[in-house]
């Protein structure tokens, strides 16, 4: 055995009498962890944290107030932002400066999800097993979706089918407006689903756990990832040019990227 051969046994000896049992395992499979982690150069899952994923960044344009505390979803009806409270109340707001131009009564007791097809506001309650399609004016019962056994607290449109968040399964759903036959699903990719947005054939998801905003493809792989402008994202929404995240300080964020 040569000098440094020595030299390194009699310092492995010290070792051990100095740390505990369980240190000294460790130690022991550090080289072969180290050596791992340095070959694994290839996406073995699809997660927000994977270093492959692209941070993405944003420009805050402006900001509004939001009437209230409790807000679900927002979504935009081609002129003003709409955002649901859990009172129930559903308020059209300015979008420069945050008024109120008008207000309707949710049908649904506990309302959070909220979105415009182009023709009516679907409603939906995770305290409820169907979905309300009301008339955007009036408030008006247009239609009736029942929705199995999802409890459904976000909601988008992707142009033809609603997107529903389910809080069991954790998972967001594409579901027939007409008959509430579910479509396909996908796994949201953080801890939970603050509000969902489908813009050109991706899909924006945000996580109020985690205070961050994913762009998903419309299969559910993770295209970026970013920090959202307050510290519990909530609904979003696209109004053609920006996109929208409102969030628990009773805020609106428009965002460009």
């Amino acid at each position: 055995m040569n000098l440094d051969l020595r030299k390194n046994f009699r310092f492995f000896k010290e070792l051990k009498k100095a740390f505990p049992f369980s240190m000294m395992r460790f130690l022991s499979y550090l080289p072969l962890l180290i050596f791992l982690l340095s070959g694994c150069s290839e996406r073995v899952f699809d997660n927000p944290f994977d270093p492959f994923v692209s941070k993405g960044e944003f420009f805050i344009v402006n900001y509004i107030n939001l009437p209230s505390l409790d807000m679900g979803d927002i979504t935009w009806d081609g002129s003003t932002l709409l955002c649901i409270s859990r009172g129930g109340t559903i308020y059209s707001i300015n979008k420069v400066n945050g008024s109120v131009i008008r207000t309707i009564q949710s049908p649904l007791p506990l309302p959070s999800g909220l979105v415009y097809d182009g023709t009516g506001l679907w409603i939906s309650s995770p305290a409820q097993a169907e979905i309300l399609k009301i008339n955007i004016v009036s408030g008006e019962l247009i239609k009736r979706t029942g929705v199995q056994r999802l409890q459904v607290s976000s909601l988008a449109w992707d142009g033809e089918n609603l997107l529903g968040y389910d809080q069991i399964t954790k998972r967001i759903y594409k579901i027939n407006e007409e008959t509430g036959e579910i479509i396909s699903s996908i796994k949201i990719p953080g801890f939970d689903t603050g509000g969902i947005a489908f813009v050109n054939g991706e899909i924006w998801v945000s996580d109020p756990l985690s205070a961050l905003i994913y762009k998903l493809n419309s299969e559910g792989k993770v295209l970026s990832t970013y920090s959202s402008p307050g510290q519990s994202p909530r609904g979003l929404t696209y109004d053609g040019a920006y996109l929208w995240n409102s969030d628990a300080s009773a805020k609106a964020f428009q965002l460009r990227f």
